[in-house]
């Protein structure tokens, strides 16, 4: 198996070089044939540099650049946009989830083309949990779907299942959403695994300011609207 490991950034400064070191380390100690794609979304701090400099150590390490800052969504599908290997994975960059935790993930990738992690416990402040209670009542509510932390932030699949699951309309707020939504519309079983969720030892979360939420009922019913239309 070959694997393209997306890791979106944006003002990751304190996190980033961390993260992907962490990752090649996973990678050799899992004897596995790997990239590690970051994508940079805009990052106004010191990340560019970090990220260059990560590149120029290792041949694995490569970069996909938004001059303006897109969006988490936009930012995890320009990265499995450029994967060039047969398996792909996004992991958040913010230090949140380990990356020894997709071992846990890819045997099921025998059975399941698409497996992604569920946090076993959140360890976000009031605010974001809450967001995500909501988020999770909203799309039950208006798709009739309920998936257990549908915003898990590690998911593997295979390059051929993202091509059917890429999002097109959900780019920021409801990405997964719309990916849980084609996977039910084309009937592809996917497995949900345990994996752990830690602390942020830096930088600053995004997602869950008060603009955020009021956002997410707009861009809930034009995903609906949007999907609707493209079914006719």
């Amino acid at each position: 198996m070959s694997l393209s490991i997306i890791h979106p950034c944006f003002n990751e400064q304190e996190n980033i070089r961390s993260t992907v070191t962490k990752t090649l380390s996973w990678i050799d100690s899992a004897d596995i044939e790997a990239e590690i794609i970051v994508v940079d979304d805009g990052s106004t701090d010191n990340s560019p540099q970090i990220i260059k400099e990560l590149i120029q150590g290792d041949s694995r390490v490569k970069v996909a650049t938004h001059e303006k800052n897109a969006g988490y969504g936009i930012a995890v599908r320009t990265g499995c946009d450029a994967a060039a290997n047969d398996h792909i994975a996004f992991v958040d960059s913010d230090g949140q989830f380990h990356i020894e935790d997709l071992q846990k993930l890819l045997p099921s990738l025998e059975d399941f083309s698409f497996v992604t992690g569920r946090r076993r416990r959140r360890a976000d402040p009031f605010m974001r949990n809450l967001f995500g209670k909501i988020l999770g009542l909203l799309i039950f509510v208006t798709f009739g779907m309920w998936v257990r932390d549908v915003n898990c932030g590690m998911k593997v699949f295979s390059a051929s299942t993202w091509k059917i699951v890429r999002p097109v309309y959900g780019t920021e707020k409801f990405f997964n959403t719309e990916i849980f939504l084609r996977l039910k519309k084309e009937n592809i079983p996917y497995k949900q695994i345990d994996v752990g969720h830690y602390p942020r030892s830096a930088g600053s979360p995004t997602g869950a300011s008060v603009h955020v939420i009021i956002g997410m009922f707009k861009e809930l019913w034009d995903l609906k609207k949007k999907l609707k239309s493209s079914n006719k």
